[in-house]
């Protein structure tokens, strides 16, 4: 088969999103995605996969500029047909390298929707694993909240369970919405959590642009009890799915983060999607990775693993391994 490749509009990214129903798409191949990355001052692009006339698949990517080096990065993409992946994957990886090289950029970096057994896709255009494995969840915990209200319950870890119909019992209040007020909710539980847990933060601004670009598809869901939040939690919706984007909370014995994630299931619901995807989790018996402890407490709402190809990279340049040997420092220090 012959494909071409070709920029194309949002709108057209969008539908075809939409309309794919492949296991491992997510919000970062969605053109709001794509906007919010360019308000913060990276190159998006758009680009979709066709055979002959027919569009078989889309990749949005950016540009991102670092000191260790620039590169392009495809988030969670392309999203291409699974009759045509064999043959259209390796058909995109040598448009991207290409394109890499045009927009002289030091590497070229896939965080791809494909399961582990699709490696020799890349391999054979001389792609390698990247040195961290952190650019985008490789697991992934899965909730398909198609099911009643009913049956979620009953399929929750009984603790958890237990927690979540505690909520009413505790007043435990929650309030959505995407205002300067909500977000300054958020943050201020956010700095208490940061301090607590000692990693590195998105920037209050990064945040805020987020909320601006999505507009109503990003919803800050805090757990008030008398007045005062004890749990807040950033939530990204698409067509398909709800997203536990970002979590903070106070130390406390009442279940407000509970209270939080719950909420933003049923909104889920509410909106028509699919699924409720947690996020990144850990390994299930890495005890000694710091999302050991945030991994068991989403476990516990049930859901199925969906695990990712690992991230892979193509040196265009020499400075490539600049990039590769500070990665491979963070990951040692982060004990990842």
């Amino acid at each position: 088969m012959i494909f071409s490749l070709q920029t194309i509009s949002a709108q057209k990214l969008d539908q075809f999103y939409a309309s794919f129903s492949g296991p491992w798409k997510t919000f970062l191949q969605i053109s709001k995605y794509g906007g919010f990355r360019e308000s913060i001052g990276e190159k998006n692009f758009r680009i979709g996969i066709f055979q002959e006339k027919k569009l078989i698949g889309v990749a949005q990517f950016q540009k991102i500029n670092a000191k260790r080096g620039s590169y392009l990065h495809t988030p969670h993409g392309p999203l291409i047909y699974e009759s045509y992946i064999d043959e259209a994957t390796p058909a995109f990886l040598a448009y991207y390298k290409k394109l890499g090289e045009q927009e002289k950029c030091d590497f070229v970096r896939v965080s791809p929707p494909f399961s582990p057994y699709t490696i020799g896709l890349f391999s054979s255009q001389k792609f390698r694993p990247a040195p961290i494995h952190l650019v985008n969840p490789e697991l992934s915990l899965v909730l398909d909240i198609t099911k009643s209200e009913a049956t979620l319950l009953k399929n929750m870890r009984k603790s958890t369970r237990y927690e979540v119909q505690r909520v009413k019992r505790c007043h435990i209040e929650v309030k959505k919405g995407n205002s300067v007020k909500d977000l300054d909710t958020f943050w201020g539980l956010h700095e208490k959590t940061v301090k607590r847990q000692s990693f590195i933060p998105f920037s209050k601004d990064v945040t805020a642009t987020e909320l601006k670009v999505f507009g109503n598809d990003v919803q800050i869901f805090s757990a008030y009890k008398d007045g005062n939040a004890g749990a807040s939690s950033v939530i990204l919706f698409d067509s398909h799915a709800g997203y536990y984007h970002q979590g903070a909370s106070e130390k406390s014995s009442c279940p407000f983060s509970y209270a939080t994630l719950w909420a933003a299931i049923l909104e889920a619901k509410k909106r028509g999607c699919r699924e409720f995807n947690f996020w990144g989790v850990s390994e299930k018996n890495a005890k000694k990775h710091p999302w050991y402890g945030l991994s068991q407490f989403k476990r516990g709402f049930g859901g199925e693993e969906r695990r990712f190809l690992h991230v892979q990279d193509h040196p265009l340049t020499m400075k490539y391994w600049l990039n590769f040997g500070v990665e491979c420092y963070r990951k040692w220090s982060r004990n990842y």
